[in-house]
Order: C-alpha cells, then structure tokens, then sequence
C-alpha cells in the first residue's frame, strides 16, 4: 500500500481528484495500472475502495483477477438511498444493488454513448416519464445525474417493469436493459419454459450476460444485506408466452 501511494501515477491521480477534475484523475489512475504487478493492483484497487472510488476499484481489482475480495468487488455503495427505495417501491434491495452494479459499478457521473446517465443508467426519456408517472419532482434532465434522485427514478422504474412481468424478476431485468418491447416479443412461444433456457435464448449477447450477472450479483448483496434469496424465486423458475 505504501509504495503504491508514493507511485507518481497514483499522486497525480489523487491531487486531479483533490482538484475536481475527476476524468482526467480516472484517466491517470487507469494509465498508471499498467505499471504495477498483480499485487499492487489488488493493493491500489484497495486504495481506491477506501477513498469511496468504487468503479476504479472494481476495475482495477477485475484487472487483476482477483475475485476473492468482495467488499472490493461488491461495494455497498449508496446504501441507505438503495435500502429505503427499494422498500418504497416494493423491490428487493439486493436486486437495486445489483442492478446498479451492473449499470454503472456504482460510478455517479456514468454516461453511456447513447445517453444513459447516473448510477442507474436511466435515459433522459425515461426518466422524464417515471418522475411523471410517480410523482417524483424533476427540475431538469440534468439533475437525473444526481445519486440520490437517480436511485429514486431507478427504483420507481425498477417496480414498474417489474409490475409489467407479474413479479418476474428474470424478465424485468432483460426488460431493463433491452426494453419490456423486446422481452414480450423473446416470449413469444414460451410454453412453460424453464428460466435459465429461456435466459440461454435471449438472442442479444449483452443482454443474456446482463442478466446472468444480474441474478448472480443479486444473491451477492441478498447475502451482504442479511436477506439471503436464491437466484430465482418459485414464480420465477417457469415462464409462458404473454
């Protein structure tokens, strides 16, 4: 740990974000990566973690493969946000956690090259329409990038998928990532088809790997949160064309 923080990579890094020009810190924390050996990654990935940089961290510490640290891996990052709209919107806590993971590996500020913003990834369309819908005040397009109000419009539209799947959490979460449009047509012809066949079928590659990650991850923070759950619940297990 030391000599990681004495590398010059790593104190530019620290004085870019001591300065607020987070990307370029980023930048410089990822460029100084290729200069360490496995264990001082997983000891930078470290330092990360204990500054509250949960996506270098995660980042760095999959570039060194190491997979046994899961307070590393699996931050419980914005956890009273995560916690408390869950339970307002009626979701498991462990799956927002996951979803989150997935999205954006709990980076803040994420923006995707089509437009999706925030620790949820929400596009500004459907964040417009899920304030609306739920009655959740939004000033602008902008302020979705804000942690506290992305998890509120993330959680809100988590249920609403949820709803549109009776429950399913294997079909809301495809619908996250792909839309419920896509989901209903992947549904087509089901006839009490088993989840992880149907999961094997999804013809987008991101999306069956999304979800995958997404049922595992879950069961992850179900356990860090001390509400174990399987990866399916019973109603989940089975699925027919709706």
């Amino acid at each position: 740990m030391a000599k990681v923080r004495r590398a010059p990579g790593i104190r530019r890094a620290l004085e870019l974000y001591e300065r607020g020009e987070i990307v370029p810190g980023r930048r410089e924390w990822y460029r100084v990566t290729r200069l360490f050996d496995r264990d001082e990654m997983v000891a930078q990935a470290r330092l990360a973690y204990d500054l509250g940089w949960y996506f270098p961290a995660i980042r760095t510490i999959s570039q060194a493969q190491y997979w046994d640290d899961l307070d590393i891996r699996f931050p419980m990052a914005h956890r009273d946000a995560l916690v408390r709209e869950s339970r307002l919107r009626g979701v498991h806590a462990s799956w927002a956690f996951a979803i989150t993971r997935q999205e954006s590996a709990f980076m803040d500020d994420a923006r995707s090259g089509v437009g999706a913003m925030g620790l949820m990834q929400l596009m500004p369309a459907t964040a417009k329409e899920t304030a609306r819908k739920f009655n959740i005040p939004l000033a602008s397009p902008a302020q979705v990038i804000d942690p506290d109000k992305n998890v509120q419009l993330g959680a809100a539209y988590l249920s609403q998928v949820q709803g549109q799947f009776n429950g399913n959490r294997v079909l809301a979460t495809a619908a996250y990532n792909a839309g419920p449009g896509r989901v209903k047509q992947w549904l087509r012809g089901a006839n009490h088809l088993s989840f992880d066949v149907w999961v094997e079928s999804i013809p987008f590659d991101e999306t069956r790997q999304y979800v995958q990650n997404v049922l595992s991850y879950a069961v992850i923070y179900g356990e860090k949160l001390n509400t174990p759950q399987p990866i399916v619940e019973w109603n989940e297990r089975f699925f027919d064309d709706q």
